[in-house]
Parts: structure tokens; sequence; C-alpha cells
């Protein structure tokens, strides 16, 4: 170990009380010796009672059956979301809005993003309207388990599998190793060939079969120096999900209007898509310190702040690439329709 590293490690212990989740970035995350001890599985139990005291607490935010759907299934599914005539005002200002968005590619897959802060109102109402819909922000709360506000954007996933490559995205997996929430409002119907987002229902779940294989992915990820499962991603097999007694994937072929709000600790994944497709949607995200004992502390919720997160986030994450602290997988693009299927 480098004497850089040796002083760094009371940085890393601490981590273990964030959402840090690389095994590859933090020695002591990744510590063979201590995932031996079950330190992993001992996170994920922790954060997994934190997050269900957090909800105990905003039960009032959303219906009950909302609140059993997301028991049982890990997600929650709103059809003819968004009143008609705003659904059809933001589905028009999405399709003609020209902007300099940021993308990111994997694979065959490009995702292409602007935020909806409340400070684009004046560019995009009804978009930040149905973004900022009280009702998507119960749910986005209740989910995460976090009484915070969530990012929210005009999200473009444009797939074309003539480009080759596999998108890591297609392979079921977990984002990270405690409770968070990603959400869609989708502004098309999505069938089968689209591309849609697919989801195991009752995979958010964590009892002792599931701890027991978590304790096995995480000494995998300890020996593996690169992949997203050692980033603490963990991918699952259909293997996985028999042993687990979780059923295939739900995949969400949906109808324009519907909201689907999930827990992605449960595993998931974007359906390959076999031909051209481009795909628009309203998304937002949450994702917090699973051990903060609070629902609250937000910090978007400063009075500057609230009106501007996105724009906040991405001058901070622009200034880090530029003292080049971190590489930057969101790059900014050259001005172009947000339909359209160019990219780069």
């Amino acid at each position: 170990m480098r004497p850089l590293d040796v002083l760094r490690l009371p940085l890393d212990a601490l981590a273990l009380a964030s959402g840090a989740k690389s095994f590859v970035r933090n020695p002591v995350i990744g510590s063979r010796r201590l995932n031996e001890w079950g330190l992993h599985p001992r996170r994920v139990a922790l954060a997994e009672r934190m997050a269900a005291a957090r909800r105990a607490r905003m039960a009032h935010l959303i219906p009950a059956e909302d609140r059993d759907a997301f028991s049982r299934d890990g997600f929650v599914v709103k059809t003819d979301f968004l009143p008609a005539d705003l659904f059809a005002q933001a589905v028009a200002e999405a399709h003609a809005h020209v902007a300099a968005p940021r993308e990111m590619r994997q694979g065959p897959a490009v995702t292409r993003r602007i935020h909806l802060d409340r400070v684009d109102a004046d560019r995009l109402p009804a978009c930040v309207a149905a973004a900022h819909d009280p009702r998507f922000d119960a749910l986005m709360r209740y989910v995460s388990s976090h009484d915070v506000a969530s990012l929210r954007q005009l999200q473009i996933v444009i797939a074309d599998p003539d480009r080759g490559a596999v998108d890591p995205q297609t392979a079921l997996h977990l984002d990270t190793f405690h409770a968070n929430a990603k959400a869609w409002l989708f502004l098309q119907d999505v069938g089968p060939d689209d591309g849609p987002f697919a989801y195991v229902p009752g995979s958010h779940i964590i009892d002792a079969p599931r701890l027991a294989w978590e304790q096995e992915q995480a000494l995998k990820a300890c020996d593996d120096g690169k992949s997203y499962h050692a980033r603490g991603s963990f991918r699952a097999t259909a293997d996985d999900l028999a042993r687990l007694g979780l059923p295939p994937p739900r995949v969400m072929t949906v109808k324009a209007n519907t909201l689907v709000v999930a827990d992605t600790h449960g595993f998931h994944a974007r359906t390959p898509s076999p031909k051209p497709t481009l795909r628009m949607e309203i998304y937002a995200t949450s994702r917090r310190n699973p051990f903060s004992p609070g629902i609250g502390l937000d910090y978007m919720a400063l009075p500057w702040v609230r009106e501007r997160p996105g724009r906040l986030l991405d001058a901070a994450l622009d200034q880090a690439v530029r003292l080049g602290l971190v590489s930057n997988s969101w790059p900014r693009v050259a001005p172009r329709r947000m339909d359209s299927p160019d990219v780069g």
C-alpha cells in the first residue's frame, strides 16, 4: 500500500457511513477480509432498515394503493398520469425544443438530457410543470425514502443496433446497495422493440437469501478490478433470480403518459432494441446518503438552489472536469432538436 493510501484510510473508513459503493476505489469497502466477515451485507441490511423507518414517516405522502404496489413490486405504475392538455403540450415542447444537451454513449445506445429546473419554465413550461407535479414529487420522495427534491430532466434514449458493441444497461443489475428512486414519464407509447424498461418484481426486498447473495457478490467484486460489478452495480443472471425465488423481469411496454417510479436497488435493465429507436421521457432521479436518520436535510430546498439545482450541478461538474478531478462521461454536444437522431 502506498503512503498516500495509508493517509487516506481514515477518509475511506468514514465513507462506510455514506452511499459510497465502489469496491475498486475504496480499499475499505473493497477489503476481502472485511467482506469475508460480512461488511457488505451488514451495510445493505442497515441501509434497508433505515429506509423503511424513513418511509414509515412519509406514508401520508402517497395513496395506500401506491404504497401497497411499491411494497409488493418495488415500483409504481400510473397510467394517464397528466391531464390530456398538459401532456399534449409537454410532448410538443419536447419534440420542438432546441438545446445544447449532454449525451452519454453506452454501446449502441446514446442518452441525451437537459435539466428541467424551475428556472426553465419560461422555455419549457409544460415539461417543467409535468416534472414538478406534486404527485410525481411525492412518489419520488417515498420510493427514495428521502423527503427531498429530486433532479428532473428531459431525456431521450437513441438506440441503433448497427452501432454494435454491448449496452451495459441491458444486463439485469442494481444501481447501488441501498434504496433510491428513478422515474420515467413516457412521452410516447413504448412497445417491446422500443427498448422498454424492465424490472424484476419484488427484487427490492432484502431478506436472508438476498443478503447471502449480496455477500457472494461482494466477494466477487473484491477480486474484480474493472467491471460495473466491481464498482458496486451488481449484475444478476436468470440463475440468480431462480435461486432467490424471483420471477422474470416485467417489461414495461406502456402507453404514452404513463409514469413509472422504481427503487433501482431492485434488479432492472433496459431491454435491447432490435431496430433503431428514439424514446422520449421526463426523467427523475433521487439518491441520498442511505444512513441519514432524517428524511429532510434538503440542500436543494435552499432558496436560491431550489430554482436551479440541475444547472448548479452542471457547473460544478464542468469545474471539476477543468481541474482534472473527474472525467466527463456526459459531455455537452452542439445544439440540436431534442428529437434529432443525430448524436455526438
